[in-house]
């Protein structure tokens, strides 16, 4: 890792905010660390296997990868999304290895037990701002105490680098 950020020790460092519309506050956001990885799962063709009554699958698809990479991580707090049929996740460098491996088994988990093909990626912070877009974080405190580890920013349309 170039800087060293562990996942603590950069959510410290991330804002956090009590009223749910703030979510939109361009500056309750921290950018990820260059040095971190976005992991990324989605259900192949999701929509349709909704509409053919497949629901209970498509969402236990996409929060088995938020199960196997915790679980892989040793229950330690990370950013991530889910999203219903998928999720997604931040981590530094130094964990994308196990969250790698998590990742294909649940893929693989996934075609076996659901017979649904899950598509599943991890993606260098850099890359994603040597292609001009930014990926930041914030915290939402639901109570004194209960703080979401993470409400994860859309990659946003950024200044474009290089």
């Amino acid at each position: 890792m170039t800087n060293g950020l562990s996942v603590d020790r950069f959510l410290a460092t991330v804002p956090s905010f009590a009223l749910f519309g703030q979510i939109l506050d361009p500056e309750l956001y921290a950018a990820l660390p260059d040095d971190w990885v976005v992991g990324i799962a989605d259900v192949v063709s999701s929509t349709q296997a909704i509409e053919a009554g497949h629901y209970k699958k498509v969402n236990m698809a996409g929060a088995a990868v938020i199960a196997a990479v915790s679980n892989a991580l040793g229950n330690a707090p990370y950013p991530f999304v889910f999203g219903g049929d998928g999720a997604s996740f931040a981590l530094p460098s130094d964990s994308a290895a196990a969250a790698r491996q998590a990742l294909a088994c649940t893929a693989a988990f996934v075609a076996e037990v659901y017979g649904l093909e899950l598509r599943v990626a991890e993606v260098p912070v850099a890359a994603i701002r040597a292609a001009g877009f930014d990926i930041r974080v914030a915290r939402f405190a639901a109570s004194p105490d209960l703080t979401t580890q993470c409400s994860q920013a859309a990659a946003l349309p950024g200044p474009r680098r290089g």
